[in-house]
Protein backbone atom coordinates (compact mmCIF):
# COMPACT_ATOMS: atom_id res chain seq x y z
CA UNK A 1 0.00 0.00 0.00
CA UNK A 2 1.32 3.48 -0.82
CA UNK A 3 2.28 5.50 2.23
CA UNK A 4 0.38 8.60 1.11
CA UNK A 5 -3.26 9.50 0.49
CA UNK A 6 -5.02 12.15 -1.59
CA UNK A 7 -8.55 13.09 -0.53
CA UNK A 8 -10.18 15.43 -3.04
CA UNK A 9 -13.50 17.09 -2.32
CA UNK A 10 -14.86 16.86 -5.86
CA UNK A 11 -17.72 18.34 -7.81
CA UNK A 12 -18.78 17.44 -11.35
CA UNK A 13 -16.11 19.64 -12.96
CA UNK A 14 -13.26 18.27 -10.85
CA UNK A 15 -9.87 18.09 -12.57
CA UNK A 16 -8.61 15.15 -10.52
CA UNK A 17 -9.01 12.46 -13.26
CA UNK A 18 -5.99 14.00 -15.02
CA UNK A 19 -3.89 13.51 -11.87
CA UNK A 20 -4.06 9.73 -12.31
CA UNK A 21 -1.97 9.74 -15.48
CA UNK A 22 -1.85 6.72 -17.77
CA UNK A 23 -0.86 3.88 -15.53
CA UNK A 24 2.44 5.29 -14.26
CA UNK A 25 3.57 4.30 -10.80
CA UNK A 26 2.31 6.54 -8.04
CA UNK A 27 3.15 6.73 -4.36
CA UNK A 28 -0.38 7.64 -3.26
CA UNK A 29 -3.93 6.35 -3.08
CA UNK A 30 -6.92 8.48 -4.04
CA UNK A 31 -10.32 8.87 -2.41
CA UNK A 32 -12.88 11.09 -4.16
CA UNK A 33 -15.21 12.73 -1.66
CA UNK A 34 -17.94 13.59 -4.16
CA UNK A 35 -20.53 16.30 -3.47
CA UNK A 36 -22.38 16.18 -6.81
CA UNK A 37 -25.51 14.30 -7.84
CA UNK A 38 -24.40 11.95 -10.63
CA UNK A 39 -24.56 8.22 -9.79
CA UNK A 40 -21.82 7.41 -12.34
CA UNK A 41 -19.33 10.26 -11.95
CA UNK A 42 -15.72 9.44 -11.06
CA UNK A 43 -16.07 5.71 -10.69
CA UNK A 44 -12.69 5.08 -12.31
CA UNK A 45 -10.47 2.13 -11.71
CA UNK A 46 -7.87 2.98 -9.07
CA UNK A 47 -10.09 5.45 -7.24
CA UNK A 48 -12.67 5.20 -4.53
CA UNK A 49 -15.71 7.46 -4.34
CA UNK A 50 -17.44 8.33 -1.07
CA UNK A 51 -20.31 10.86 -1.23
CA UNK A 52 -21.20 13.69 1.14
CA UNK A 53 -22.62 17.20 0.85
CA UNK A 54 -21.67 20.55 2.30
CA UNK A 55 -18.72 22.98 2.37
CA UNK A 56 -15.25 21.49 2.07
CA UNK A 57 -13.81 21.68 5.56
CA UNK A 58 -16.84 20.77 7.70
CA UNK A 59 -17.52 17.89 5.30
CA UNK A 60 -13.90 16.75 5.56
CA UNK A 61 -14.15 16.95 9.33
CA UNK A 62 -16.96 14.39 9.25
CA UNK A 63 -15.23 12.36 6.54
CA UNK A 64 -11.93 12.04 8.41
CA UNK A 65 -13.78 11.25 11.62
CA UNK A 66 -15.60 8.33 10.01
CA UNK A 67 -12.48 6.94 8.30
CA UNK A 68 -9.94 7.95 10.94
CA UNK A 69 -8.55 4.48 11.58
CA UNK A 70 -8.01 3.87 7.85
CA UNK A 71 -6.58 7.34 7.17
CA UNK A 72 -4.08 7.02 9.99
CA UNK A 73 -2.38 4.15 8.16
CA UNK A 74 -0.90 6.74 5.81
CA UNK A 75 2.17 8.89 6.51
CA UNK A 76 0.86 11.94 4.64
CA UNK A 77 -2.58 13.09 3.52
CA UNK A 78 -3.16 15.81 0.91
CA UNK A 79 -6.48 17.71 0.70
CA UNK A 80 -6.44 19.57 -2.65
CA UNK A 81 -9.28 21.59 -4.13
CA UNK A 82 -10.77 20.03 -7.24
CA UNK A 83 -9.81 22.92 -9.53
CA UNK A 84 -6.06 22.33 -9.35
CA UNK A 85 -4.34 21.37 -12.59
CA UNK A 86 -1.38 19.07 -12.03
CA UNK A 87 -0.07 15.64 -12.95
CA UNK A 88 0.85 12.38 -11.29
CA UNK A 89 4.58 13.15 -11.16
CA UNK A 90 3.95 16.43 -9.34
CA UNK A 91 1.93 14.71 -6.63
CA UNK A 92 4.63 12.05 -6.30
CA UNK A 93 7.19 14.85 -5.87
CA UNK A 94 5.06 16.56 -3.23
CA UNK A 95 4.94 13.45 -1.09
CA UNK A 96 8.60 12.52 -1.71
CA UNK A 97 9.69 15.96 -0.51
CA UNK A 98 7.47 15.79 2.56
CA UNK A 99 9.13 12.49 3.49
CA UNK A 100 12.65 13.71 2.73
CA UNK A 101 12.41 16.74 5.01
CA UNK A 102 10.03 15.30 7.59
CA UNK A 103 7.51 18.09 7.04
CA UNK A 104 4.42 18.44 9.21
CA UNK A 105 2.53 20.79 6.88
CA UNK A 106 3.19 21.61 3.23
CA UNK A 107 1.72 22.52 -0.14
CA UNK A 108 2.84 22.57 -3.77
CA UNK A 109 3.78 25.96 -5.19
CA UNK A 110 1.52 27.67 -7.73
CA UNK A 111 2.42 28.30 -11.36
CA UNK A 112 2.69 31.85 -12.66
CA UNK A 113 -0.62 31.57 -14.52
CA UNK A 114 -2.50 30.51 -11.39
CA UNK A 115 -5.26 32.47 -9.75
CA UNK A 116 -3.75 33.35 -6.40
CA UNK A 117 -4.41 35.43 -3.32
CA UNK A 118 -0.90 35.40 -1.84
CA UNK A 119 2.43 35.95 -3.57
CA UNK A 120 4.11 33.54 -1.15
CA UNK A 121 2.35 30.59 -2.84
CA UNK A 122 3.82 31.41 -6.26
CA UNK A 123 6.66 29.14 -7.37
CA UNK A 124 10.10 30.61 -6.79
CA UNK A 125 12.72 29.35 -9.26
CA UNK A 126 15.59 29.73 -6.77
CA UNK A 127 14.39 27.03 -4.40
CA UNK A 128 13.47 23.38 -4.05
CA UNK A 129 11.26 24.45 -1.16
CA UNK A 130 10.75 27.45 1.10
CA UNK A 131 10.03 27.26 4.80
CA UNK A 132 7.05 29.47 5.61
CA UNK A 133 4.52 30.33 8.29
CA UNK A 134 1.61 29.82 5.88
CA UNK A 135 0.11 27.00 3.82
CA UNK A 136 -3.16 27.79 2.05
CA UNK A 137 -6.36 25.80 2.56
CA UNK A 138 -6.64 25.12 -1.20
CA UNK A 139 -3.98 22.38 -1.01
CA UNK A 140 -2.58 21.53 2.43
CA UNK A 141 -0.67 18.30 3.01
CA UNK A 142 -0.49 16.96 6.58
CA UNK A 143 1.73 14.43 8.25
CA UNK A 144 -0.17 11.73 10.09
CA UNK A 145 0.47 13.17 13.56
CA UNK A 146 -0.20 16.75 12.55
CA UNK A 147 -3.46 15.78 10.84
CA UNK A 148 -4.53 14.22 14.12
CA UNK A 149 -3.81 17.57 15.80
CA UNK A 150 -5.57 19.66 13.16
CA UNK A 151 -8.58 17.49 12.33
CA UNK A 152 -10.91 18.93 15.02
CA UNK A 153 -10.30 22.43 13.61
CA UNK A 154 -11.81 21.47 10.24
CA UNK A 155 -15.24 22.21 11.75
CA UNK A 156 -14.21 25.63 13.11
CA UNK A 157 -16.35 27.48 10.57
CA UNK A 158 -18.14 26.81 7.27
CA UNK A 159 -15.67 28.43 4.88
CA UNK A 160 -12.41 27.19 6.39
CA UNK A 161 -11.03 30.72 5.99
CA UNK A 162 -8.37 31.44 8.59
CA UNK A 163 -7.37 27.82 9.21
CA UNK A 164 -4.25 28.39 7.09
CA UNK A 165 -3.14 31.06 9.57
CA UNK A 166 -4.06 28.93 12.59
CA UNK A 167 -2.42 25.58 11.76
CA UNK A 168 1.19 26.89 11.52
CA UNK A 169 0.96 28.31 15.06
CA UNK A 170 0.75 24.71 16.31
CA UNK A 171 4.17 23.77 14.88
CA UNK A 172 7.16 24.71 17.03
CA UNK A 173 9.85 23.93 14.43
CA UNK A 174 9.66 26.47 11.58
CA UNK A 175 11.58 24.09 9.30
CA UNK A 176 8.62 21.68 9.31
CA UNK A 177 6.31 23.93 7.26
CA UNK A 178 7.03 24.46 3.58
CA UNK A 179 5.85 25.51 0.15
CA UNK A 180 7.43 23.07 -2.29
CA UNK A 181 8.75 24.89 -5.36
CA UNK A 182 9.82 21.64 -7.03
CA UNK A 183 6.16 20.54 -7.17
CA UNK A 184 4.09 23.06 -9.13
CA UNK A 185 0.32 23.12 -9.68
CA UNK A 186 -2.07 25.59 -11.31
CA UNK A 187 -5.08 27.03 -9.48
CA UNK A 188 -7.56 27.43 -12.33
CA UNK A 189 -10.80 28.94 -11.01
CA UNK A 190 -11.52 32.31 -9.43
CA UNK A 191 -13.97 33.14 -6.69
CA UNK A 192 -16.12 30.91 -4.56
CA UNK A 193 -17.12 27.44 -5.71
CA UNK A 194 -20.44 25.68 -5.36
CA UNK A 195 -19.49 24.53 -1.88
CA UNK A 196 -19.96 28.11 -0.69
CA UNK A 197 -23.68 27.92 -1.47
CA UNK A 198 -24.41 26.93 2.13
CA UNK A 199 -22.77 30.13 3.36
CA UNK A 200 -24.78 32.27 0.97
CA UNK A 201 -28.01 30.53 1.94
CA UNK A 202 -27.32 31.27 5.59
CA UNK A 203 -26.06 34.80 4.89
CA UNK A 204 -22.60 33.93 6.22
CA UNK A 205 -19.57 35.83 4.94
CA UNK A 206 -16.18 34.10 4.68
CA UNK A 207 -14.59 37.48 5.39
CA UNK A 208 -16.50 37.69 8.65
CA UNK A 209 -15.62 34.11 9.52
CA UNK A 210 -11.91 34.73 9.12
CA UNK A 211 -12.16 37.99 11.09
CA UNK A 212 -13.83 36.18 13.98
CA UNK A 213 -11.25 33.38 13.94
CA UNK A 214 -8.31 35.79 13.93
CA UNK A 215 -9.77 37.77 16.82
CA UNK A 216 -10.66 34.68 18.83
CA UNK A 217 -7.22 33.11 18.36
CA UNK A 218 -5.38 36.44 18.67
CA UNK A 219 -3.66 35.93 15.34
CA UNK A 220 -1.94 38.63 13.30
CA UNK A 221 -1.45 37.07 9.86
CA UNK A 222 1.72 37.98 8.05
CA UNK A 223 2.68 35.25 5.55
CA UNK A 224 6.44 35.13 5.18
CA UNK A 225 9.31 32.96 4.03
CA UNK A 226 11.64 32.16 6.92
CA UNK A 227 14.11 29.97 5.04
CA UNK A 228 14.65 27.78 2.04
CA UNK A 229 16.62 25.01 0.39
CA UNK A 230 18.11 26.25 -2.87
CA UNK A 231 18.63 24.19 -6.03
CA UNK A 232 22.08 23.13 -4.80
CA UNK A 233 20.76 21.89 -1.45
CA UNK A 234 21.98 24.86 0.58
CA UNK A 235 19.88 26.01 3.53
CA UNK A 236 19.30 29.71 4.18
CA UNK A 237 17.18 31.02 7.06
CA UNK A 238 16.51 34.31 8.78
CA UNK A 239 18.34 32.95 11.85
CA UNK A 240 21.58 31.46 10.56
CA UNK A 241 23.06 34.61 9.07
CA UNK A 242 21.77 33.69 5.65
CA UNK A 243 18.98 36.24 5.49
CA UNK A 244 20.79 38.38 2.91
CA UNK A 245 21.18 35.46 0.51
CA UNK A 246 17.62 34.35 1.31
CA UNK A 247 16.26 37.72 0.23
CA UNK A 248 18.48 37.75 -2.88
CA UNK A 249 17.27 34.28 -3.87
CA UNK A 250 13.63 35.25 -3.36
CA UNK A 251 14.01 38.30 -5.59
CA UNK A 252 15.99 36.60 -8.36
CA UNK A 253 13.66 33.58 -8.24
CA UNK A 254 10.69 35.80 -9.05
CA UNK A 255 12.41 37.75 -11.83
CA UNK A 256 11.91 38.58 -14.61
CA UNK A 257 8.31 37.41 -14.48
CA UNK A 258 7.35 39.74 -11.62
CA UNK A 259 9.59 42.66 -12.50
CA UNK A 260 6.47 44.74 -13.06
CA UNK A 261 5.23 44.07 -9.51
CA UNK A 262 7.82 45.82 -7.29
CA UNK A 263 5.28 46.62 -4.59
CA UNK A 264 4.26 42.97 -4.29
CA UNK A 265 7.89 41.88 -4.12
CA UNK A 266 8.67 44.49 -1.48
CA UNK A 267 5.71 43.36 0.62
CA UNK A 268 6.98 39.79 0.36
CA UNK A 269 10.49 40.48 1.62
CA UNK A 270 9.71 43.30 4.08
CA UNK A 271 8.59 40.87 6.86
CA UNK A 272 11.98 39.15 6.58
CA UNK A 273 13.79 42.49 6.92
CA UNK A 274 11.58 43.44 9.88
CA UNK A 275 12.16 40.11 11.58
CA UNK A 276 15.92 40.27 11.15
CA UNK A 277 15.97 43.88 12.33
CA UNK A 278 14.03 43.00 15.47
CA UNK A 279 16.28 40.01 16.13
CA UNK A 280 19.38 42.17 15.70
CA UNK A 281 17.98 44.83 18.02
CA UNK A 282 17.15 42.17 20.60
CA UNK A 283 20.67 40.77 20.29
CA UNK A 284 22.28 44.17 20.74
CA UNK A 285 20.04 44.95 23.72
CA UNK A 286 20.91 41.59 25.30
CA UNK A 287 24.60 42.20 24.75
CA UNK A 288 24.36 45.66 26.26
CA UNK A 289 22.47 44.29 29.26
CA UNK A 290 25.11 41.60 29.72
CA UNK A 291 27.90 44.18 29.56
CA UNK A 292 26.19 46.32 32.21
CA UNK A 293 25.75 43.33 34.51
CA UNK A 294 29.44 42.48 34.18
CA UNK A 295 30.57 46.05 34.83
Amino acid sequence: MPHNLVIVRAGDSSLHPVWLGNGQERNWDLIVNYFGDSPQAFRHEGTRRIDSKGPKWPALHDFVGKLQEEIERYDYVWFPDDDLACDLATINALFDTCHEFGLNLAQPALSLDSIRGHLINLRNKSFRLRFTNFVEIMAPCFSRLFLRRCWPSFATNLSGWGLDFLWPTWISDPLKIAIIDSAVICHTRPGHGTQYNALEENNISPDEEIRQLLVRERLHPNPMTVGGIDLNGRLYTIWNGGHGQLIKNILTGYLPELANQPISLFKHISPIVDCVTRASAFGMASAASGAESRA
